[in-house]
């Protein structure tokens, strides 16, 4: 809402009576029955380790005369079925450091001897900890849980932050089953919402309704709207899922219009284009860039003798992201003045991504900001400009006649690889007059290519090198499991992927050179790689750690699949055997399209002399696919697999 809009919901509640809905909002606590601590088997998931038997929640919007807020009062109860969902018992309730929480209370009930036991859990174990500069968490833990044991807890929050324009956001799904989920929400008739439900929709019922609200002997219209869901399945993460938060079935509000007695109907529409004006003149978003002046020696230094842009913008990416380090904060706004942040050597993505623009802007580099959700924040609006629901910023960066997304938040990334939580369809170029929406990818992708070259001997043992080049996603995984890990603690995991190997020794090329693949060399030994079934032998050439396990083996799917970025994956394998051996038998060649120029697998197995060649390529160009379409990913995937198990078959000549 901009800031006309806000002033007019203002001035119209300074002189209309404030609507109070009375005692609607109060939910009992602690009517738990016999039933409920019976721990019978939950029938649509009787392998649950617990279960949500209700989440109630009731939510009215209010104006207190200062500002708008949502009264959220809510009550959870939840069964421990086994010792498994032990864990459920220990409680985290985020919410923002604006809001008010309070009236928090949480018991654990039990049967014994015959009657049911309330234990209570004292004030002084309720914690609220500063989780960030925006946020808190209310945290608790049940005492004595046990199986079969309730446990319940309530509390209510005062939510200020964007109240009128959202109202209450309300999960219904949860990692374990909901038998019962229920909001209410109330709000006077001049306000009308639009109700966003995800997931699965059709679970949602509601059921509206009007009330009337009497205030200084005036009667308020008030709608109230009851959503109701039973029985709602555990969510379960799938592989490729791109975000929990856009899969979860839940409910969003929007507010689309007002509408006060007397005057005409007023659409709420808020535009990107306000948006950019308005976060060009915050302090900490557009106004930080321009005061980046304590910058401009160091970036005339690191940018002089450089002929070419894309050079200048590696050099001070590569400054940047070394010389501050980013504290794991996803923000688009700063958390202080950007010559702070350079000076404490340590910020937000927000500090570090501001910063760099600043610093290119004065090497005479075109940059601007885009702001982002992150994949795990869920997908934007692109209609509504809401700003809550954006959570980083990007360099949009035009060097050399390309333009390229910049990140600065990790030294061991190339200045053209994005972080892969920022490959989230589409951000917003905060650039005035040009801001538009920009996809969010260079040219990333999931990259391999792996040459296998091995000497079998006249056991039929065999010996050689496993060497793989890794790029873009995959190299900056390498690179960060070795800082992390160290070089000892990667060769302890390359044991466990190829457990039918003896590993004699291994390298890793190109670490410190981030803008080149990491190349990684393994000499192998293999002892029981050829196996004898009568007279004839043996053996798979694709390893199994290369050749890996499907994904997609579920029949069938619930969310769409997301790789984020192009995969291409290459194996050539050439195995030299003795002259005492003869191929009988090998794969046949084959093409394998996934369809609609989505991608392909191309497989060619030759024989030449004493040599067996394979080749293996797959592509996956498309990187988002409807659940509708799971079968075709399925089967492909299914059919690379099957190829890849595939047998060569080999007889020992008679000397």
């Amino acid at each position: 809402m901009n800031k006309f809009n806000f002033l007019v919901l203002i001035i119209f509640f300074s002189i209309v009576p404030v609507v109070t809905l009375k005692a609607q909002n109060k939910i009992p606590f602690g009517r738990i029955s016999f039933e409920d601590l019976e721990n019978k088997p939950y029938k649509p998931d009787p392998g649950a380790d617990a279960i949500i038997l209700s989440d109630e929640g009731t939510a009215s919007l209010k104006y207190n005369g200062n500002e708008f807020y949502v009264e959220l009062v809510r009550d959870v109860k939840i069964r421990i079925v086994n010792s498994r969902g032990f864990d459920y018992a220990n409680i985290e309730l985020p919410f923002s450091s604006r809001d008010i929480i309070k009236n928090y209370r949480a018991s654990t009930f039990n049967i014994r001897s015959g009657e049911i036991l309330e234990t209570s859990i004292p004030k002084k174990d309720f914690i609220i900890d500063n989780t960030s500069k925006r946020t808190k968490a209310l945290k608790f833990n049940f005492p004595d849980v046990r199986e079969g044991s309730v446990l319940e807890y309530s509390y209510t929050v005062l939510l200020k932050n964007y109240a009128v324009n959202i109202l209450v956001p309300w999960e219904f799904q949860a990692d374990i089953p909901v038998v019962k989920s229920m909001l209410t929400v109330s709000y006077p008739e001049y306000f009308i919402y639009k109700t966003i439900i995800s997931g699965s929709a059709l679970s949602v019922v509601n059921t509206p309704s009007y009330r009337t609200s009497v205030f200084h002997k005036q009667n308020v219209r008030t709608n109230v709207n009851i959503y109701h869901v039973e029985d709602m399945p555990a969510f379960r993460e799938e592989p490729y899922v791109k975000s929990k938060n856009d899969c979860l079935t839940k409910i969003n509000f929007e507010l689309a219009a007002v509408s006060f007695p007397g005057s005409s109907l007023e659409r709420i529409n808020p535009t990107y284009e306000t948006l950019s004006d308005e976060l060009l003149k915050r302090n900490d978003f557009g106004q930080a860039m321009t005061k980046t002046g304590f910058l401009k020696k160091d970036a005339l230094k690191l940018s002089s003798g450089l002929s070419g842009d894309i050079e200048k913008v590696k050099k001070i990416h590569e400054f940047i992201s070394g010389k501050i380090l980013w504290n794991g904060v996803e923000d688009f706004m700063t958390s202080a003045p950007l010559k702070k942040i350079y000076l404490k050597e340590k910020g937000n993505s927000a500090d570090i991504n501001l910063m760099l623009i600043g610093m290119l802007r004065l090497a005479g580099i075109k940059a601007d900001p885009v702001i982002l959700s992150t994949r795990s924040n869920g997908s934007i609006n692109p209609y509504s400009a809401m700003i809550r629901q954006f959570n980083y910023v990007l360099a949009y960066v035009y060097a050399d006649g390309q333009y390229f997304l910049v990140d600065a938040t990790d030294p061991l990334r190339p200045f053209n690889v994005l972080p892969f939580e920022c490959l989230n369809d589409a951000g917003r170029l905060i650039a005035g007059s040009s801001s538009r929406f920009v996809d969010l990818k260079n040219s990333e992708k999931n990259g391999t290519s792996t040459v296998i070259n091995l000497v079998m001997d006249d056991d039929a043992c065999m010996s050689g090198e496993i060497k793989t080049h890794y790029s873009d996603f995959s190299a900056y995984n390498i690179r960060k499991q070795v800082t992390i890990e160290g070089r000892e603690g990667y060769l302890d995991h390359l044991k466990s992927s190829y457990t039918e190997l003896e590993i004699n020794d291994f390298s890793l090329e190109n670490l410190e050179a981030r803008d080149l693949d990491v190349i990684e060399t393994i000499n192998i030994n293999i002892i029981n790689a050829v196996q004898k079934a009568g007279g004839s032998y043996l053996f798979n050439p694709f390893l199994s750690a290369v050749s890996g396990k499907s994904a997609f083996w579920q029949e069938t799917r619930n969310f769409p699949i997301d790789f984020g970025a192009p995969v291409e994956d290459r194996i050539v394998v050439k195995i030299t055997v003795p002259s005492t051996f003869s191929v009988v038998e090998k794969p046949a060649g084959k093409v394998i399209s996934l369809g609609k120029g989505d991608g392909s697998y191309e497989f060619r197995c030759e024989t030449s002399g004493n040599e067996i060649l394979i080749s293996a390529h797959l592509k996956i160009d498309n990187t988002f696919f409807e659940a509708s379409e799971y079968s075709r990913i399925r089967e492909y995937y299914s059919g690379i697999l099957q190829k890849q198990a595939e047998l060569i078959v080999m007889s020992k000549n008679e000397e």
